[in-house]
Order: C-alpha cells, then structure tokens, then sequence
C-alpha cells in the first residue's frame, strides 16, 4: 500500500512542476548612453517605458489527507479553496488552504514553491507558524531543499523521506535537528482550514559577537554565556552595520585575545567581509588598524583584534577592498586594554561582488568584448552578489559578422564564489531568442568562471566542469548554432546564478607514486611539541606561531611561559628532534629545565608534529606505527593516534582540545626530566 501511495506521491508532484525560467536582472542594469540632441524636442517627451515587473513564483501548501481524498498539488482541486501567494523576493508570506469536506488525518504535507530554484536559487524557506482550523499548532524545525532542482520546498510531514538530503539547507546555517515531519499528525485530525505563514530569505540568520580573554584569561566570552560577562550579540539579518559588545561585572585585566566573530559566517553569509568601523573600550574610543576577514574552521567568520598566536596572514584572508597590504591580526595595542568594564565594536557586514560580462570575438576578431572599454561596443556588464538571475548585454555600433568565440563569465567567480554554477537560459540575438544547448560551468585559470557558449577550441568537457543538476552527460563547449551570430547588433543572455559549494579537487585527488617518491627522497623531520594545562608552558608546532620559521618570537627551541604581564618568559629545555631518512624506529626527547612545567599538574598537549605531509600516509605511502611515551621514570606507554586531518602528519599523544579522553594516566614531569615519544615509520626504504 504505501508503495503505491508513494507513486501517486510522485506523480502528484511531477503534474505540479512548472517548467520555464523567467529572466531576472537584479539591481538596476546600466543603459547605453545616447548623444543629446542640439535642440529639445517641439513634442511631448515619450514616457518612460513601463518598469518589468519581477518574475513571481508561487507559493502553496502540498496536502494530502490520510485517505488521499482531500489533495491539493499548486493547481484547482475539487472542494478544495487555496489561498496561494506571489512571491517576489524576500518577506513574509501566507497560504492556506480551505476544505468543503473535513480533511481527515495527514499522509503528506509541504510548503511549495514553484520554480523557486530557478528564480530564487540559493533562498531559504523560514516557516513562522502553522495553524489548523485556526489554532496554531507546534512545528519543529525543518530544511529547505528540493527534490527537482526546479521547486523549492520545506517538508511539513513527509513520511517518504529517511535522512536529510543532501542539497538541505537551513537559514540559520545549522542543519542539527533538521527532519522532514516537524508536526504532530495528531494536530490533523480534523482539517476544515490549514494555513503557514512563512519567510522567504536570501540571506541567512546569524549572530555576532566579541571573542575575548583577558592577560590572565579570568575574564572570557566566546558566544556562550559566561559567568559574569554580559554580552551583547547582534542578530545578522543581512549585510549592514551592526555593534556588539561586553560587560565584565569585574574589571578585565590586560589583553590575552580579542576578534570579531559571526558564528556560522561562512555558511549563512559565504565569502562576506567584516569591516571594523570603531573599537570603545570604557566607553571611549581605541585607535586601530587595518585587519583581514578569514576562518578558522571553514564555519566561523571572524576578524581578529588581538592575536598573537598567528604568524602570517592565513590563505583564506580576505580585504573589503580588495587590498590586504597592511593587514595585520594585531589591530590594537594591547595597553588600551588595561583595565577593562566594557568593551564594544561597531562593524559593517559587505557581500561579496564580482562581475558578470559576456565575452565576445567575431568571426574576424574585430569585433570583440573581454570585459574592458572596446572600440564599438556598449557592454552592460552586471554586479553579481550571490545567487540570483542576471542579464547581461552588448551592443555593437557596426555589427559583428560571425562568431569565433563567446561566453558568459565572472570575473573572479572561482576566487569569490567558489563552487557556484552559471546556468544559462536565455541568449538573444537580435532580439530573437536562440534555441539553446547543454552547457557547464568551469575555469581556464582556476579565477574566472565561465559557460561557454560557442568555443571551437574544446574538444572534450573538463575535468573541472560542472553543473547544479550534477548531470554532465551531453554538455558541451558549444550550445548556440554560429549561423545566428551571422550578423550581430545586439546580444543579451540571462543566466541563474547558482550556489554551489567549491569541491576539494586537490585535496581529494590521490598523489601519485612518482610524487611520492620525490617527498620521500627529501627526508622529513620530527619535533616533540607541549603545552601545560594551567601554566600553558609550552612549546609550539614547528609550522605554527612561536614555530620553527617565526623569526619574531625565537622561542622554539625552549620551553616558554608567560607572567602575570603576558610576557614571555624562558623555562630553559633541551629538544633533541629526528631526522626521518629511511625506515626505522625514531624518538624525540624533551628534558625539562630547572622550572620544569611550573605548578600545572596536567598537560593540555603532548604531540610530534612533522613536515611529513598527511597526504603520504592518507594515501597509503607512508605508515607511522608503534607510538610509545615514557614520561619521567614512569612506565612505557603505548599509544598510536596519526593526525592526517591537516597539511601536515601529527602523532598526538595528548590534546584536550581535540580530543575528549587522555590515553594513560601520567604524572607531569618536575625539573630535570625526560619525556621522549618512540615511532616507527616504514614506507620510505632503506
């Protein structure tokens, strides 16, 4: 029975699906400029031509009763009233539907929007309320996603459904809890109106704050309540200014690490810059610096105020202006901070923009447009901001005869929106639309993206190309017939812009032996790496901050802490590090100095960190095994855990950030002591 319910389900769907794209421009796009004339008009000046209204799609509740009787699909159904709403962009919104006959339990309900991946690709549904018979009823928190790639819809109670899948996404950036029946089918029982209000965003919701630790770490925040810290957060509900800031019930002391952070940046707002417009501290104003937007984690976006755990400027660093010369993750002096009740920072959210332009070479090449100022031709190139449908336009003062090449491309799109997809879907030529075949998104330069239109010089697709249905069989370099572009005036294409997100293309690609062998021929080292739990004696990662190559802080080659004033102070050590040249058991040793680790009694790391690149062991080139500790006089332990999730190969014998448990118990050495971690690696050779 419910095999066959799930192929009415589905036929169901399939009649309701509206094919077609509308053409969108959003933002208003430039005219060509024409000459005045020498003398005004005798006539009345012609109106302005009417406005283009904004394409709709249209929003409905799917239904189905338990008995399949009462239904509804997005189109007239027999006893059945629907309240349905034009949606146009961003808002708040109604349906409802009205029952002549009491609709008796629930097999099947969603929240519709048809076309919606097409006209609003990348938007979220936001589902505010749900009433029946108008009572409201309570609703748990569900996705939006689409089984088509055509209609945007959130799942009210779907039965059908068994995991999230994958093309979910939630306006809060957070799919944790997500699930396809969100009500009570109990609440549906006895059905003479059901309505949703709902909200259609095309940006997500977020929140903001202050990270903050004061000299002694006594005082800190990190977007969590903390005991007495009063924070305020701003919500994100779009690109703008916002202010957050925190109160310490008693005075902060010092400055240990500061930043501006959106929690789930990276998702709800992808690509977006921070810029930091003020910085008060007691309510009067710090001076400040230039800084840089990044992510630690691919899921936070932040700004750092204070930081002196980085080194340099991080790959994902990026500037509202574009210009990050000067761009530092210190951007205050910490004296400002001496004594500190409140804190607050105003800052601006930005969108990402790019440039959308069609890319053009006649027959002859002399007609031609590659996104700057061309003799003859009047380009109407689009500012793009995120997903959205765009057009874009030239105009040629003689006509073009022929068509060597043309495309539709974004400037930095690869840079800027990586992993986005350009779906073409109109091209006129003339006026008169052209008839279209299947393209794909790719780059020459790993910059700038493109959909070619006609390109003679691609004989085969990519290996880089992709598209948003995943579907590359068919697509091809060449989707426009050449004997069209006989004579160009004008051409205009319209294309969807469509979120996407950037694969991994190089971390997923396997190495090959020969690279492997090159690495390995190299030799890597090892270096025994620590931190004390209360005292944070420590010493680095050679590739980290206070690392081997951090020429301002020398500190490698000895334990370090700090004072009550944040200054580093030397707690001697010697290190004696490994040389890996061949297969072998190998050991590095720390032997502490007369201050030892201070009064800690626990480590909050004790690792080798290695040149070794994880590629070579996740590949399976390289195997370390066989991870032994001994610490002071105590007993040899064994513990192997091989760290492949960065750059670089990590044995980690203790990490409390990472990690939820300690291996063994252990007593933290005193002064003069050895600790040394054993390992053997094989794969290299003799």
């Amino acid at each position: 029975m419910k095999k066959w319910l799930s192929l009415l389900l589905t036929a169901a769907l399939l009649l309701s699906t509206v094919t077609g794209a509308m053409a969108w421009t959003f933002g208003p796009a430039e005219l060509p400029q024409t000459s005045e004339p020498t003398e005004a008009p005798a006539e009345e000046p012609e109106e302005e031509p009417a406005e283009e209204p904004k394409p709709a799609a249209m929003a409905y509740i799917m239904y189905a009763d338990s008995a399949w009787a009462a239904q509804y699909w997005g189109s007239d159904a027999e006893g059945v009233t629907a309240t349905n709403a034009s949606v146009t962009g961003e808002g708040d919104y109604t349906v409802g539907l009205e029952f002549a006959n009491t609709a008796r339990g629930l097999a099947f309900a969603a929240l519709g929007l048809k076309d919606g991946e097409n006209l609003f690709p990348g938007y979220y549904l936001r589902i505010n309320a749900i009433r029946v018979n108008g009572e409201a009823v309570a609703f748990n928190k569900g996705y939006t996603s689409s089984d088509d790639k055509i209609e945007t819809r959130m799942n009210i109670y779907n039965e059908w459904v068994s995991e999230v899948p994958a093309d979910a996404r939630s306006f809060d950036g957070d799919l944790e809890g997500v699930s396809p029946i969100i009500v009570d089918k109990a609440a549906f029982e006895n059905v003479k109106s059901v309505e949703v209000d709902f909200s259609v965003l095309k940006h997500g919701v977020d929140s903001a704050y202050i990270m903050y630790a004061d000299s002694a770490w006594a005082a800190q925040y990190w977007g969590t309540p903390a005991e007495g810290v009063t924070a305020t957060e701003a919500e994100i509900t779009g690109f703008g200014d916002y202010t957050v800031g925190l109160e310490f019930a008693t005075e902060a002391q010092g400055l240990a690490f500061a930043a501006l952070g959106l929690k789930k940046g990276e998702i709800t707002y992808p690509g977006a810059y921070l810029k930091i417009n003020a910085i008060r501290v007691n309510g009067e104003d710090v001076a400040f610096s230039k800084g840089y937007t990044s992510s630690d984690n691919g899921i936070e976006t932040r700004m750092n105020v204070y930081n002196e755990w980085v080194s340099e400027l991080p790959k994902d660093a990026r500037s509202f202006d574009g210009d990050l010369e000067g761009a530092s993750w210190i951007i205050v002096d910490k004296e400002a901070f001496a004594s500190v009740k409140t804190v607050e920072i105003d800052f601006s959210l930005i969108p990402v923009t790019d440039t959308a332009y069609i890319m053009f070479a006649d027959s002859a090449w002399t007609a031609q447009y590659w996104g700057s100022p061309a003799e003859g031709v009047t380009a109407t190139d689009v500012t793009v901001d995120g997903p959205g449908t765009y057009t874009v336009s030239l105009s040629f003062a003689t006509p073009a005869n022929g068509i060597a090449f043309t495309a539709v491309g974004v400037k930095k799109g690869e840079v800027n929106f990586p992993g986005y997809f350009i779906d073409v879907k109109s091209v006129k030529v003339n006026g008169e639309e052209l008839t279209l075949g299947k393209g794909y998104t790719s780059s020459d330069d790993k910059i700038e993206t493109r959909e070619n239109l006609y390109n003679e010089w691609v004989s085969e697709v990519p290996a880089d190309a992709r598209r948003a249905d995943g579907d590359l069989e068919g697509a091809a370099a060449i989707i426009v017939d050449k004997e069209a572009f006989a004579e160009v005036s004008t051409m205009e294409v319209t294309f969807d812009y469509i979120y996407g997100v950037a694969a991994a293309q190089d971390a997923d690609a396997p190495m090959t032996e020969d690279d492997a062998k090159a690495l390995m021929a190299e030799g890597f080292k090892a270096y025994i790496g620590v931190q004390g739990k209360d005292t944070y004696v420590f010493r680095n990662a050679w590739n980290d901050s206070y690392g081997l190559n951090d020429t301002e802080n020398p500190f490698f080659y000895r334990l370090t802490g700090w004072d009550e004033s944040n200054n580093a102070v030397d707690y001697g050590g010697t290190f004696v590090d490994a040389d890996i040249t061949a297969d072998g058991e190998y050991t590095v040793s720390l032997t502490t100095g007369d201050m030892g680790f201070g009064s800690t009694a626990a480590f909050n790391l004790l690792f080798v960190s290695t040149n070794i690149p994880s590629k070579l062991v996740a590949d399976g080139f390289l195997t370390i095994s066989d991870v032994k500790t001994k610490i002071g006089d105590a007993r040899t332990q064994e513990y192997t855990d091989v760290d492949v999730s960065g750059d670089y190969v990590r044995l980690v014998v203790v990490d409390t950030y990472n990690r939820s448990s300690e291996p063994f118990g252990y007593t933290v050495p005193g002064p003069d002591t050895t600790i040394s971690i054993t390992f053997t690696v094989s794969g290299m050779g003799e």
